[in-house]
């Protein structure tokens, strides 16, 4: 048991006493696998660039006007380097005060990076479908540019 719990030290703490930074999805009683706190809804002024993309992404934009995969932009924007590579900018998510990894803004990255990939791969497949339905979904985007996959493995590695 002393074994189990040494690799499982924060298991039977409230989630207000884990580090600042922790991982959020530690195991606790109180939360199980969920994560213990709501995750990061904004990166740091860094990622900017990413986060307007994003907030630019969707089919329906939250103003209700039509985002880069209504008009089929997204992957001609990515093309073009409105996203620059940050991939050195994943370093500096760090807690502040103390220097260690920000997993929590790690995390949050993973995830705005995840779903820029997903985005751009597969912008062709829905241009074809919904322009027209009958001819099916075409093959997606066959490389992920290294502006999104540079931070991707970058945060996986983390």
């Amino acid at each position: 048991m002393t074994v189990v719990h040494s690799k499982l030290s924060h298991v039977t703490k409230d989630s207000s006493e884990l580090p600042v930074g922790s991982d959020p999805f530690e195991i606790t009683t109180q939360n199980g696998f969920l994560p213990y706190q709501l995750p990061l809804q904004k990166l740091p002024p860094a990622f900017d660039a990413l986060s307007n993309i994003l907030d630019d992404m969707p089919i329906e934009k939250i103003d209700g006007e039509p985002g880069l995969l209504a008009t089929f932009k997204l992957g001609p924007l990515i093309d073009a380097g409105t996203l620059p590579d940050l991939t050195d900018a994943i370093d500096n998510l760090r807690v502040e005060g103390s220097g260690d990894v920000d997993m929590a803004a790690v995390t949050a990255a993973f995830r705005d990076y995840s779903f820029v990939a997903s985005a751009y791969l597969l912008e062709p497949c829905w241009e074809s479908y919904s322009t027209d339905s009958r001819n099916g979904y075409k093959l997606g985007r066959q490389i992920l540019p290294k502006c999104i996959a540079g931070p991707l493995v970058k945060c996986a590695e983390m």
